[in-house]
């Protein structure tokens, strides 16, 4: 059985590349032969220019200079950890479908149409209706653009199975469709502890606080380091993208395994990321969750709804929370194995057609 796995894999995101890597650990486990699928007519990265004189030059280069360094970090794992396909034409069907027996589209945030880069592929619109499958597909939002709607109607009826991450993705999909979609966890939350163990890295003895953030929040950002003074311990800062506010290193020297072992063996996290606080769940880590606010407030239900789901809602109180031993694991036992059924039905749901 080959399955093709269309989602983020070539981003440079924490997030992204480790639900890749984990939805492709489960369905290799489940006997599936994956890859992601990898299109030739992808967005090219625009070349960046910037003054050649001047303290404004310096500071530029040295921004190009970085993000150069933390693109390098993210293609070593991808290398190393992945298996990718070759370069599809997006318009030539009949070689992309020849070589697979279904596609996945999922998971992240592949169905919201305010993220650049987000296209017609990520609803398979290249596949054969009988091979188009979703897992924990996410629009990133409560509501789905108006204008949008024919269209994804459209796309989302021609799907054998539909998976969705959020209760409002299955709200979403009711909406356009009429059909009942599953509510799925994150693929991060398929593989146990000790699975993501074997890719961490080990960030060494000293204890410390972890701040991982998508987006810059000042106020985040003083809890931390006061908690971390008053606890005479190190913070160590991991940023999603360039923040001046924490330096080039947050952002651009921290590999993929480091990531993970971070946030294994931190002595408390602060977070406003969706995969810095799953992550913190599985690893059973204290941790603190800060909603967002102004356009990136539309993705806060994915946070409510993953505490929910592990019975530790009170990490939005502002304080660091520890969860129970054992506790998380056991909330999201009957949903985890749901989620590993559902792959399975896709993989002999497929298999029949």
């Amino acid at each position: 059985m080959k399955a093709g796995i269309v989602t983020f894999h070539e981003a440079d995101n924490f997030g992204a590349v480790l639900q890749a890597y984990a939805l492709q650990q489960t369905l290799n486990a489940l006997g599936a032969e994956s890859s992601f699928v990898s299109f030739s007519d992808k967005a090219k990265k625009q070349e960046t220019y910037f003054p050649t004189k001047g303290p404004t030059a310096l500071f530029a280069q040295r921004i190009v200079s970085e993000g150069k360094k933390r693109e390098e970090l993210f293609r070593c794992f991808r290398e190393k950890y992945m298996n990718c396909s070759m370069d599809y034409d997006l318009h030539d069907k009949a070689s992309v479908n020849n070589d697979y027996d279904c596609f996945i589209a999922g998971s992240d945030q592949i169905w919201n149409f305010r993220i650049p880069g987000v296209d017609e592929r990520f609803f398979l619109t290249f596949a054969e209706d009988r091979k188009k499958y979703s897992y924990a597909a996410s629009f990133g939002s409560e509501e789905f653009p108006e204008k949008g709607k024919p269209w994804c109607s459209e796309q989302l009826n021609s799907f054998q199975k539909i998976s969705v991450r959020e209760s409002s993705g299955q709200q979403i999909v009711k909406e356009l469709t009429g059909r009942d979609a599953e509510v799925s966890l994150d693929p991060t939350l398929l593989l146990s502890k000790e699975d993501w163990l074997k890719i961490a890295s080990d960030p060494g003895e000293k204890p410390y606080y972890l701040l991982f953030m998508v987006k810059y929040d000042p106020g985040l950002h003083k809890k931390a380091k006061e908690k971390a003074e008053a606890d005479g311990v190190e913070l160590r800062i991991v940023t999603a993208a360039f923040m001046p506010q924490c330096g080039f290193p947050a952002w651009s020297q921290v590999s993929v395994n480091d990531w993970v072992g971070l946030m294994a063996h931190s002595g408390g996290t602060f977070t406003n990321s969706f995969h810095g606080t799953a992550f913190s769940l599985l690893f059973e880590r204290p941790v603190s969750v800060a909603g967002n606010e102004g356009e990136l407030a539309k993705r806060n239900g994915r946070l409510e709804d993953l505490l929910k789901k592990a019975g530790l809602e009170n990490a939005m109180s502002g304080l660091l929370v520890e969860p129970e031993p054992g506790r998380v694991t056991e909330n999201l036992k009957a949903d985890r194995e749901a989620s590993i059924n559902y792959l399975k039905d896709v993989l002999a749901d497929a298999a029949d057609s």
